[in-house]
């Protein structure tokens, strides 16, 4: 369905953005489809992109230098534990990658979001949303059986919120006026009311 309705969710997320990010890390990149977005609107911003898979890395670095955006990092690891300092980044982005992954995994990444963002850096999280009206509802219901893991309606309700707040941010504002999806803008507000995610686990 993204497919359908994304290029307006695209830019709506890199909209969302204040201020002028320096180091902006994207978290579970994926195909990075909004990091062009990002790449555009900051062009002096230093782009960490960070995904389990190299190729797919590999692939979104060099879209981005085709467009003549440059200053492009990638990170091939693990989201749950990144190799990075804390309080280096000044935005951490995570498009529709958070739905992907059971409690404990999205509860360590978000952790770790918070941990590498410096105080007052902000969150910026797009993912599905449950919709309203029963024919949508009904129709959303089939895609997300057929197409996406079960537990994906731990998000709706609140759940998503509720877990961006449980890791440390205090959420700012929540957009559920665009297609089938809730863009989340957060922020981590001090060091010490940030949780890290291995905390989750001792």
């Amino acid at each position: 369905m993204l497919r359908v309705f994304g290029r307006d969710v695209r830019s709506q997320t890199a909209r969302a953005a204040s201020g002028s990010p320096e180091v902006i890390v994207d978290l579970l990149t994926g195909a990075g489809i909004v990091l062009s977005r990002y790449a555009r609107r900051f062009p002096e911003a230093r782009i960490i992109t960070v995904d389990l898979n190299p190729r797919l890395l590999s692939a979104v670095s060099k879209s981005l230098k085709r467009q003549g955006f440059k200053n492009v990092e990638t990170i091939a690891g693990d989201a749950r534990e990144l190799p990075m300092p804390a309080s280096q980044a000044d935005l951490v982005n995570i498009s529709f990658g958070l739905h992907e992954l059971k409690w404990l995994d999205r509860e360590l990444i978000l952790g770790e979001a918070c941990r590498i963002l410096k105080p007052g850096g902000e969150l910026i999280v797009a993912d599905y949303r449950e919709l309203s009206g029963p024919v949508r509802r009904a129709m959303a219901r089939v895609y997300f059986i057929l197409f996406e893991p079960r537990w994906i309606a731990e998000l709706f309700c609140g759940g998503l919120q509720g877990e961006i707040a449980d890791a440390g941010f205090q959420v700012e504002k929540v957009r559920d006026d665009l297609p089938i999806t809730r863009l989340i803008v957060a922020r981590k507000v001090t060091e010490e009311v940030c949780m890290g995610g291995l905390k989750l686990v001792r």
